[in-house]
């Protein structure tokens, strides 16, 4: 056999062997599925394209690592869609109820990591809002029990910061809600995390409904202008557009 012929087939048979051999395509497949869902805000198809991505990474990947991440990226990736029925044309009931069921999975892998937890618990509340204040009341001791679950997990997440605060200021007051205490859980979420928008975008809510109307409308122009938001993607679709909404409410009232 020639030299060059013996060469190509020692290339060949090389490349053979190393697509045949397992690889790690897991991990890089999991990072592309996360770097859709973070590009929704440039086309809101990426939301699905994710939600297919962690599909396919759940029905091949043996790691429980990554099943647990994809199960709970899969679970915020149903919020986010149940978030924007309008131009996503999917159901949001049936979106929080596919999110909440891929928290519980995640959650069926690690009990010990707090993400599962957290995003089962934001379907669950994202569905109690969906169907009223009687039915997010009901439903209230268990979000309250998953969320304390993450809490406990770790004190200092920024999104289950937020998620307090957010609890805290939504609640009536008969029942246990309390500007100070959704400020003082949205303070610290900034304190973890300053490029937190959503959390600026809650302090201007409490402001508002405190009757601070110039500390709201300074946070909330300071998010509408902000450069670095934690989540672009959420910033672009919720936080932003909400700001400027909240906004205008203000000078309605001045």
């Amino acid at each position: 056999m020639r030299r060059d012929t013996l060469m190509r087939f020692l290339f060949v048979a090389a490349t053979i062997i190393s697509i045949s051999l397992p690889r790690d395509l897991y991990a890089v497949t999991l990072g592309e599925a996360e770097g859709t869902f973070n590009n929704y805000d440039k086309d809101i198809s990426n939301l699905r394209r994710s939600i297919y991505m962690f599909d396919r990474i759940i029905r091949e990947s043996r790691s429980p690592k990554v099943l647990y991440k994809a199960y709970w990226m899969e679970s915020r990736a149903f919020a986010a869609m149940g978030d924007h029925p309008a131009l996503t044309g999917t159901d949001a009931v049936k979106d929080y109820e596919t999110g909440k069921e891929a928290g519980a999975e995640a959650i069926r892998i690690d009990r010990n990591g707090e993400k599962g937890y957290f995003w089962y618990a934001v379907n669950l509340g994202k569905l109690g809002q969906l169907r009223g204040v009687l039915h997010a009341l009901f439903m209230l001791p268990e979000f309250e029990k998953d969320m304390g679950r993450a809490y406990r997990i770790d004190p200092n997440d920024p999104w289950v910061l937020v998620a307090y605060g957010a609890l805290y200021y939504e609640l009536p007051w008969v029942v246990g809600g309390s500007d100070a205490r959704a400020l003082g859980y949205l303070r610290k979420a900034l304190e973890q995390e300053p490029d937190f928008t959503v959390s600026m975008v809650l302090m201007g809510k409490v402001y508002i409904q405190e009757g601070e109307y110039a500390k709201a409308k300074a946070i909330l122009e300071k998010v509408v202008q902000y450069k670095t938001p934690a989540s672009r993607a959420d910033w672009v679709m919720s936080d932003s557009p909400t700001a400027q909404v909240l906004l205008k409410s203000i000078d309605k009232k001045r």
